[in-house]
């Protein structure tokens, strides 16, 4: 308790310093924490939004490229390529494919850019693929003019079953036929029309975005993606659900490296302060430490007491870094959508947890343990006599 409560006193007799100190420890604290939220956020989302939220064990598609086809598949992208809807018949024939799902997904922008609408085509294959695809109130469409409303989007437009809803893009009046029940997937915020009715909207009769495929067994993945890809022309890919999302995971790896050399700088930097920080302390206490060692502290108090220091400076810098990182992780989320170009999944891209705070606030303090070695052995080597008599 009395080395504690040295300790202690000899942190406050340079407090800007040993505030500097600990800044530079809770800067690299924060940054871990909001570094590995994002990247666990980010994994989890993509595998949620193109794997177990669809539904879909494979995309026949014109785009070869994950991210590309992504784009396509799950943000309505409106590619210049497109699938000639006449393939759903060669799907459906082969053996192990329970469902078959043409769809056209495409976007429209206001004509003062306040906002950008989803509309989606499909047919009512869709209630066979997607899990969570349930009306909450209505029935599937009536006529061509029918439009199915994603719970954020029913909400957003106020609209109610029978109400009519107004495409000032498209020119168009649509009669709301039911609202889909939220699943808190993009799909809450998506128009769904009949097929016919997307594909006469942008002028791509007879064609579609993509088409998904669901299976009876998926260890039949590879089997069957391998027969759809002989019965298809040459410009024609199939797509697992997996690969987009690994496609996705690997275009990410690139800006996942940058984020962990930025934890690597800050800790590089924090680990610097805080050894220069103790060895200064070190330094002006010399005679300090002589003194104590001459009325019998012992090497292992002097290694005690630097060491203490050290991890109170660490302590209180990590505790408030973990603080402050979770605060700003929805700021890193909100930054981080509006800067990634290929994909942005519709869930939440920085997802903090217990284990992350744990590894964030443990890692600072292991740094300030092995920060204190040196310091704390120089303090503990002193020599009263020298000292004293250079004094």
């Amino acid at each position: 308790m009395k080395i504690a409560a040295l300790a202690f006193s000899n942190i406050r007799r340079t407090p800007i310093r040993s505030i500097l100190t600990c800044i530079s420890v809770l800067i690299a604290t924060a940054t871990v924490c909001i570094v590995l939220s994002v990247d666990r956020g980010y994994t989890n989302a993509v595998q949620s939004d193109l794997v177990e939220k669809t539904g879909v064990h494979l995309y026949i598609t014109k785009e070869g490229c994950p991210i590309e086809a992504a784009a396509v598949i799950a943000q309505g992208g409106l590619s210049p390529l497109y699938v000639e809807e006449n393939k759903v018949e060669l799907a459906k024939k082969i053996d192990g494919v329970s469902a078959v799902l043409p769809f056209q997904l495409f976007t429209a922008t206001a004509f003062d850019g306040s906002r950008t609408d989803i509309f989606m085509g499909v047919t009512q294959e869709i209630l066979n693929i997607r899990p969570d695809w349930v009306l909450k109130e209505g029935t599937w469409f009536t006529d061509e003019s029918s439009v199915i409303l994603g719970a954020e989007m029913a909400q957003i437009e106020n609209l109610s079953i029978g109400e009519k809803l107004y495409s000032e893009q498209f020119d168009r009046e649509f009669t709301v036929s039911a609202i889909l029940q939220r699943n808190y997937s993009q799909d809450d915020g998506i128009m769904f029309i009949p097929l016919s009715t997307a594909q006469e909207m942008i002028r791509r009769e007879g064609r579609v975005s993509a088409i998904a495929i669901k299976l009876d067994d998926i260890s039949r993945i590879p089997e069957i993606s391998t027969i759809l890809r002989g019965n298809l022309p040459d410009d024609y890919y199939v797509l697992g659900a997996k690969e987009l999302s690994d496609g996705i995971m690997g275009f990410f790896a690139a800006t996942r490296m940058i984020m962990f050399v930025m934890v690597i700088v800050t800790f590089g930097v924090s680990i610097f302060g805080i050894v220069n920080t103790m060895i200064m302390a070190v330094m002006e206490r010399k005679r300090e430490i002589a003194y104590l060692k001459c009325v019998g502290a012992r090497r292992n108090d002097i290694l005690h007491l630097i060491t203490i220091e050290t991890l109170i400076i660490c302590i209180t810098g990590a505790f408030l870094g973990v603080i402050i990182g979770l605060v700003m992780t929805p700021f890193a989320n909100n930054m981080l959508k509006g800067l990634l170009i290929a994909y942005v999944p519709s869930g939440s891209i920085a997802s903090p947890s217990g284990q992350i705070v744990l590894i964030s606030f443990s890692l600072s303090i292991i740094t300030g343990v092995v920060c204190a070695l040196y310091p704390a052995w120089k303090a503990s080597s002193i020599i009263p006599m020298e000292v004293l008599r250079n004094e």
